[in-house]
């Protein structure tokens, strides 16, 4: 993921680690997360607080068999690790030790990649923890084809949500097993919306008069006192969910319609008229409606806990991290009820308009067999519904298994009912692709390439998109023709 959307104190107290995996920007926002991940699942610490980095056992009893696990550094996920899947999973194969590298996200890809190279062991990890991703992994053939495995065991895949599932199928094979899926979604405040007397936003993907210009018109209703800090209220952010996101909401796709499955894509087109439109209006939210705050309203709301944490922005375009990293605002005595919205309509033919991340635990290519079976009876205890449950219960993300899902609906039900819940979040994996990082081969190249020429865009009163597209699509196509050469 790529995220260009927060301040960095938000980013650092929100990602930790970090984040898929995902992507996003934002005016007077220049970090951008690693990429492949969305935020770590810890609750947002808005602010540049240290915390310690939780220690793994690392020797093995003698006569063990090992077993090694890459995760990303982050408190809420590394407590899972050492005080749920560890016990769990050495109560049940006592003969197994479970080496934890606990890495920093981007230092990820150099280790992983040195490891392999050097041939030391290295079992189980997540292709969009750093680096290019999944696509850039299964072409340079880092990783195992899991469907013999999965034959062979007769695994019963039914459970797991199919649409997630195929993301990670290629060439008729699975090549990953998925631990964590979301949209992308409008986040709003509910208060705000109460106080303003303004109605809620729809959950229901279909309703087309949730249009864009919809969307601004409720963001100006809710958006007051922006000249002073203290008081101001901002309508909305925006997001710019990779190069793909704009876009995607006016009812364009920039990749060629096979580049996600081939990993490889001839062009890309950014100067269609929808993409022009669509950057524009993201643009204009700031400086033409002044209904999304600018590079100084975002430093001061980092002052104040954070765009959405600090109450003073109604609705928040975000990747569905805010699922979990806003989830504690709910019971927080000093929170805020807040509930969930889709993408709005940018076209009438906008059906498919949200970005989707999911991440997947993978087995390193080329071990013997001893080993991958190691590795792959881990991915089974990883991804098995109990697993799966103990993994959200820990880290408030969403299971990718259909079973879990009621139960994980309930946890906003104080402010959104389950079923309202179910609707919108469930409506994205309809009506979105998954990320461009995920599935395109050098796609850290592409990212870099595209955010060289638009950065100064977002923080540009001025800025034409009709200007400054012409100028990402010939770099991004330049690069495009050498990844392919390279081929």
């Amino acid at each position: 993921m790529r995220l260009k959307k927060y301040p960095w104190i938000v980013l650092f107290g929100a990602l930790m680690l970090v984040l898929a995996a995902c992507g996003g920007q934002q005016a007077g926002a220049p970090t951008a997360a690693p990429a492949g991940e969305a935020p770590t699942t810890a609750p947002v610490a808005e602010g540049p607080t240290a915390t310690p980095v939780i220690e793994f056992a690392q020797q093995p009893q003698p006569g063990q068999k090992v077993i090694v696990w890459m995760v990303r550094t982050g408190q809420t996920e590394n407590r899972w690790e050492r005080d749920v899947v560890l016990p769990a999973y050495a109560q049940a194969n006592p003969d197994v030790f479970v080496k934890v590298l606990n890495i920093n996200q981007p230092d990820i890809t150099v280790k992983r990649e040195a490891m392999i190279a050097a041939k030391e062991p290295l079992h189980v990890w997540s292709t969009n923890w750093g680096g290019d991703g999944f696509a850039s992994d299964r072409y340079r053939g880092l990783i195992t084809d899991l469907t013999p495995l999965i034959e062979r065991d007769k695994v019963d895949m039914s459970d797991f949500l199919p649409d997630v599932l195929a993301i990670y199928q290629s060439e008729g094979k699975q090549w990953g097993i998925p631990f964590l899926t979301t949209g992308s979604y409008i986040y709003y405040n509910m208060k705000l919306f109460d106080e303003a007397g303004v109605p809620y936003p729809t959950t229901d993907w279909n309703d087309k008069s949730w249009t864009w210009d919809a969307f601004v018109e409720t963001a100006k209703k809710l958006t007051k006192n922006t000249d002073d800090i203290n008081t101001a209220v901002f309508g909305t952010d925006y997001a710019v969910l990779n190069l793909e996101g704009p876009p995607m909401l006016f009812g364009h796709f920039v990749w060629p319609e096979d580049a996600y499955s081939t990993g490889f894509a001839d062009k890309v087109n950014v100067t269609d008229p929808k993409a022009i439109q669509a950057y524009q209006a993201m643009h204009d939210l700031v400086y033409v409606h002044k209904v999304s705050p600018d590079a100084a309203a975002n430093q001061a709301m980092d002052q104040l806990g954070g765009s959405f944490g600090s109450g003073k922005l109604a609705m928040n375009m975000e990747g569905g991290w805010g699922h979990w990293v806003f989830k504690d605002y709910i019971d927080d005595p000093n929170g805020f009820c807040w509930g969930v919205a889709p993408m709005p309509w940018g076209s009438p033919d906008a059906e498919l308009r949200t970005v989707i991340y999911t991440d997947p635990w993978v087995i390193t290519a080329g071990m013997d067999a001893e080993n991958t079976d190691l590795a792959w009876d881990f991915v089974k205890f990883l991804t098995s519904k109990e697993q799966q449950a103990a993994y959200t219960n820990a880290t408030g993300t969403p299971p990718v298994r259909a079973s879990l899902l009621a139960d994980y609906y309930k946890l906003y039900e104080k402010c959104m009912a389950p079923e309202k819940m179910k609707e919108v979040f469930e409506g994205a994996f309809t009506h979105g692709r998954e990320s461009s990082n995920h599935l395109l081969v050098r796609w850290d190249e592409l990212n870099t390439t595209w955010n060289n020429i638009l950065s100064s865009y977002w923080d540009d009163p001025e800025g034409k998109a009709a200007d400054v597209l012409p100028q990402v699509e010939q770099a991004v196509n330049e690069a495009l023709q050498r990844i392919n050469a390279e081929k």
